[in-house]
């Protein structure tokens, strides 16, 4: 009986210290690519892992499942919806690049349903790719996503702005937009 409980404590304290490990741990990790509007390629432990910016969507720029449920959700073509997500992934490549060092904030377990990991991303001059896609209007806030209740504010905040504002796809594409985000002015 002792040993087995000891052996418990032995398993419970492992498995707190690989808990603490998975963290995101403030370093700074090297850009592999830009994948679309909302997904980074960065290395990660030997390897390269997809990193989701997290709380946030872009329009898809890739025939994908996601692509598919887009067009029959909001019934614009595939055309219409992959040329704002190829907007939307030129402006996060021209906010980073490959060899730019990225900082990963968040815990490293979450992955969503498409198994990236969802962090926020900071550039290497300190500025959130998450809130810079949404408040430069190429990206928007997902609603029923696990996220900090102040950062989820600071994201709504600057997605009312670039709408009001009508930045970025929230400009030219505003129409297809709209259908596409779901959301009304």
């Amino acid at each position: 009986m002792f040993v087995q409980l000891r052996n418990f404590f032995l398993l419970l304290g492992a498995a707190c210290l690989s808990m603490n490990a998975v963290a995101a741990d403030g370093r700074f990790y090297k850009l592999q690519k830009v994948e679309d509007g909302d997904t980074l390629v960065v290395e990660f432990a030997g390897g390269a892992e997809r990193i989701q910016l997290a709380g946030i969507d872009a329009p898809e720029d890739t025939p994908n499942p996601k692509l598919q449920r887009d067009v029959q959700r909001t019934g614009l073509s595939e055309d219409v919806l992959l040329s704002i997500g190829d907007v939307s992934t030129s402006h996060l490549k021209s906010l980073v690049s490959p060899g730019q060092q990225v900082l990963l904030s968040g815990n490293l377990n979450r992955r969503d349903k498409y198994g990236r990991i969802s962090l926020v991303v900071m550039d290497d001059q300190g500025n959130s790719l998450n809130e810079k896609m949404v408040a430069d209007g190429y990206a928007v806030v997902l609603n029923r996503y696990p996220l900090d209740s102040i950062f989820r504010d600071q994201l709504k905040q600057r997605e009312s702005e670039a709408i009001k504002q009508k930045r970025g796809l929230w400009g030219e594409y505003r129409e297809t937009t709209m259908r596409w985000s779901g959301r009304g002015e």
